[in-house]
This record gives C-alpha cells, structure tokens and sequence, in this order.
C-alpha cells in the first residue's frame, strides 16, 4: 500500500486543507495546488513519509495529461481516490460574463477534474482506483444571484457523477458534496458582519458551518462505511436546503 495515494486537488484551500487532516491518519496523500510556498507550509505539518506535492495550475487545462503522467511516473506511485476540491468563481450578472471568463471557471471547475480522471483511468492506474468525490455547492440545486456561470459548472459536475458512478460502476465509487454557506477565510468578513450573521442564523437551522463539516462527510464517502453508495448529491448544508 505504500505507493497508493489519495490525490486532493487545491490542497490550500480551507476545504482542502481541512480534508487532508481528516483523511491522513489512514492514508497517503498528494497536495495539489498552484502556490508551491503554502503547498511546502500545508505540507511540514504532516510526515513527510504520507505526503507528496503536485504543483500545477489546473488553468492550464491541456497540459494536465503530461505533467500528471510524469507526476506519477516520477514517483512510482498509484492513485487510489481522488478528491476534487479546486474551484473557480466570478460573482457578475451573466450579461457581463466574457466567454473567457465563463471558460477559465469551467476549466478549473470541470474540465481539470474530467482530464485529471482520464489519466487515471488509465491502464497503470486503472486497478488502483476505486472512489472518486467531487466538492460541488448547494447552489447546483437552487441558484444564486450573480453566480450564473459558477452554479452551471458545478451543476455539470453534479450531472457528471450521475453518469459516471453508471460507467464506472462496481470498481469505482462516485459521488459530489454539496456545502452551504461555510465560514472560511475567504468568507470570514461576511461572518463578522451582524446584519450577516442575523439572516444567516434565519436559514441554517444548526448554526455556523465550517470545512470541517464537508471534510468529515468526504472521509465518510471515501471509506468503507459508504461501500454501497455511489452516483449521489449529498447537500451538508446545516439544514438550510430543507426550507428553500
């Protein structure tokens, strides 16, 4: 089992971080993300025995088959589940959105995990894999004002699950999580206004929500206690999707 991994794309986000400290203890783990400085900081945290770095900008789209060729090549290693945390978003009415806008969000939303998945299924990793999670959002399903393209790429993941559990099917487990509002350091602002945090207690029926939250439901579907479940959208919401 040595040379299997856990691949967990934008490792440096707080969802991402937060899933490599909830999965660690049990497996061997690649950070991923474009800045090398907070990959090597996430990564000194942790033995160095269960961690790896793939530095890599998933905006570079084409580029990904060769570099994580190499990736694993040069490693001599397998990835046995892969975690898809990386995302991109632009918050505009869709009448200002560019199609070079809506693409960069789609590449980094979409299309990097659908190339990052065909190298693994190639034949030299194909026998290793066996569970695939994709971090999605709650807006997939409802909607939100200003983020049009953003709610589109991950409704293409949540479709893509759907399909793909079918495809893969019974060697290979799919599913997406869906988060609601979360308190992270890109919304820690919105958390510290009062006017905020009024509304937001008016629709999350268990309180604050955090990435620890979605890291525990990803340990859960990456284990064996989710052994029967697979092509599923699973809202961790603190309740709020239950009285939309």
């Amino acid at each position: 089992m040595e040379n299997r991994y856990t691949l967990v794309s934008a490792s440096t986000s707080d969802i991402g971080e937060a899933i490599v400290r909830k999965i660690i203890p049990q497996c061997n783990v690649i950070l991923h993300g474009r800045d090398k400085e907070k990959l090597e900081i996430i990564s000194s945290k942790f033995s160095s025995k269960k961690i790896l770095i793939w530095h890599f900008d998933l905006e570079n789209v084409g580029e990904i088959k060769s570099n994580l060729n190499s990736f694993l090549s040069e490693n001599q290693i397998v990835i046995d589940s892969f975690v898809h945390c990386a995302g991109a978003i632009k918050i505009l009415p869709v009448k200002h959105f560019s199609l070079d806008n809506a693409r960069q969000i789609f590449d980094i939303n979409f299309f990097s995990a659908l190339e990052i998945i065909k190298v693994l299924l190639l034949k030299r990793n194909e026998k290793a894999l066996s569970n695939i999670v994709f971090i999605s959002a709650m807006f997939s399903k409802y909607g939100n004002k200003g983020n049009s393209i953003y709610t589109a790429s991950k409704g293409a993941i949540d479709s893509f699950v759907k399909s793909l559990a079918v495809e893969l099917a019974p060697k290979i487990r799919i599913n997406s999580v869906l988060p609601g509002g979360l308190n992270t350091k890109m919304t820690s602002h919105l958390f510290s206004d009062p006017v905020y945090m009024e509304k937001y207690k008016e629709k999350y029926l268990l309180g604050e929500g955090s990435a620890v939250d979605i890291a525990s439901m990803v340990n859960f579907l990456l284990s064996e206690e989710s052994r029967w479940i697979t092509g599923q959208n699973y809202m961790v919401d603190g309740g709020c999707s239950s009285h939309l």
